[in-house]
């Protein structure tokens, strides 16, 4: 009889202990099952950012770094001419690089907006950058290129010699050459019907001034697009206009196609 009942209890325990690892099995199965089931866990916010900073530079490095073309197509001047401004703006104006954002990237968005029109909210999904991001560079490198324009932007000298090539001998006594342009803005809508222009598209009219070698003498912004070219010259020569469009006497200046090929002869 005693045989008899520890005989049964070691079967009682042996059938625990394999209920036991059965039960342990299964949950160790269904927990496989769910892990196998669950969506694989993103990289977070550092991935992301990491992921940002390598297409930028890849952008930015195949942008001025990459082809001769490529660099004027994309910011409108060649590669040594962008490292020279860049060099400058840090030299002379200051500019510095952010903790993010460096000089070269602040002056590359900065020329793709003001060479194509661009919109910033193109240059944020480009470059994966903020909009406050982009236009607070924006402002910076405008402030800093404004400081300098003192420095290149001079009136004509009547001093100044043509070149030496036969094609400037039909323009005597000409210091240069001006023309307008038609530069799309943005107004408040009361104001929109002077800044229209003949092609019903709001603009503003600014006339510039270069000399032979296509240097800068003179820019007056800011006229309606509504304004004729004839009415936006005759306004730069006011004589009671503090930055008065100025041309030494005895010379001239070759009228773009925008004047009717006239030539400016002082008054």
């Amino acid at each position: 009889m005693i045989s008899y009942i520890t005989e049964e209890n070691k079967r009682r325990k042996r059938k625990r202990i394999i209920l036991t690892e059965l039960n342990f099995e299964s949950v160790l199965l269904g927990m496989a099952y769910l892990i196998s089931q669950r969506a694989p866990r993103g990289l977070g916010s550092f991935s992301d950012d990491e992921h940002k900073h390598t297409l930028r530079k890849y952008l930015l490095k195949d942008m001025y770094d990459g082809s001769e073309v490529a660099c004027y197509d994309q910011l409108r001047i060649t590669k040594r001419n962008f490292h020279d401004l860049c060099i400058m703006l840090r030299e002379r104006c200051g500019l510095v690089d952010s903790v993010y954002v460096v000089v070269e990237e602040k002056v590359a968005m900065f020329l793709l907006v003001v060479g194509h029109g661009l919109k910033m909210r193109l240059l944020r999904g480009t470059y994966k950058r903020s909009l406050g991001t982009i236009s607070t560079h924006f402002s910076e490198v405008l402030r800093a290129i404004l400081s300098m324009h003192g420095e290149f932007i001079k009136l004509p000298d009547a001093n100044v010699q043509p070149p030496d090539d036969y094609k400037w001998k039909w323009f005597a006594g000409a210091l240069g050459a001006l023309d307008g342009c038609h530069v799309d803005v943005s107004v408040p809508v009361p104001s929109q019907g002077r800044y229209r222009n003949r092609k019903q598209a709001v603009s503003t009219n600014m006339l510039g001034v270069v000399d032979w070698n296509m240097k800068f003498l003179y820019v007056l912004p800011g006229s309606e697009g509504s304004a004729s070219d004839s009415r936006v010259l005759r306004d730069s020569m006011r004589t009671n206009r503090q930055d008065a469009f100025v041309v030494p006497n005895g010379m001239a200046f070759s009228l773009g196609i925008l004047f009717s090929f006239h030539m400016l002869q002082p008054t």
